[in-house]
């Protein structure tokens, strides 16, 4: 099976905002993708459609992944309940079974944990993701790392989006968060920066950082393409050179 997922943003915003999310999501799936990642920011701000978003998903069988732009912690460092309720309960009526934000402004010692857990016992059929997102506080490698080692000795169920170009915008070594965030990881999202900072389509040729990324962790682990495609219809094309490299990596494996 091929463990791609296609985030929305990767399309024409103003095509997406004009038409509607789920006018996309069929050739997501008849592209070969596993699953799709419905953009908040991308929703219709007076008729998001969450209705017809979750029929589309469940009728092309597809994985749906939430990603909401909004920080787990508040500037105060306390836990941001009112959005997070907010966009569980869109995540819920959408029919998606992970919903991904940033981390925000966590504090080790001004941040209660023990907040989290109780509260996330309110929606235990949706994983909560936190991703390395582009900003200096929530795309730190230290600052993961602290919030991660602390959900996991409390039993937190939160897992890590490892968005493998988002480190070259907050200025962070990739060694470095591979070496200290690994075990936490359970979505990838894949994107060839190059300087400027500016993200651009995955190339085949060449060592690129998200090639390296990718091989890092399990061949199973799903991968969303968060780069520009254009046309939409090489969705395919990018799936395919996904699932390529992912043949190609297990026979080396195989023959070392």
């Amino acid at each position: 099976m091929k463990n791609v997922i296609v985030p929305l943003n990767a399309f024409d915003r103003f095509k997406v905002l004009e038409n509607g999310q789920e006018s996309f999501i069929q050739l997501i799936a008849q592209s070969g993708a596993f699953g799709v990642e419905i953009r908040r920011e991308l929703l219709r701000v007076q008729d998001p459609q969450l209705d017809k978003i979750r029929n589309e998903i469940a009728s092309d069988g597809l994985f749906a992944v939430y990603s909401a732009p909004i920080e787990l912690w508040k500037e105060n460092h306390q836990l941001n309940k009112t959005e997070l309720t907010e966009i569980f309960k869109e995540a819920m009526m959408m029919g998606a079974k992970w919903l991904k934000v940033s981390l925000g402004h966590y504090k080790h010692e001004a941040s209660n944990i023990s907040d989290l857990g109780p509260y996330l016992n309110q929606y235990k059929n949706i994983q909560l993701l936190v991703e390395n997102d582009q900003t200096p506080h929530g795309g730190n490698v230290s600052q993961l790392t602290s919030f991660f080692e602390n959900v996991t000795e409390k039993k937190v169920p939160v897992k890590m989006t490892f968005d493998a170009g988002n480190w070259y915008y907050s200025g962070q070594s990739v060694e470095d968060a591979l070496d200290k965030l690994s075990p936490y990881v359970l979505y990838l999202h894949l994107k060839q920066v190059e300087e400027g900072p500016i993200t651009v389509p995955l190339q085949r040729e060449g060592s690129h950082s998200w090639k390296k990324v990718m091989q890092h962790f399990p061949s199973t682990m799903l991968k969303a393409l968060e780069f520009p495609i254009e046309p939409m219809e090489k969705t395919k094309d990018y799936i395919d050179l996904i699932s390529e490299l992912v043949v190609e990596s297990e026979a080396i494996s195989c023959n070392s």
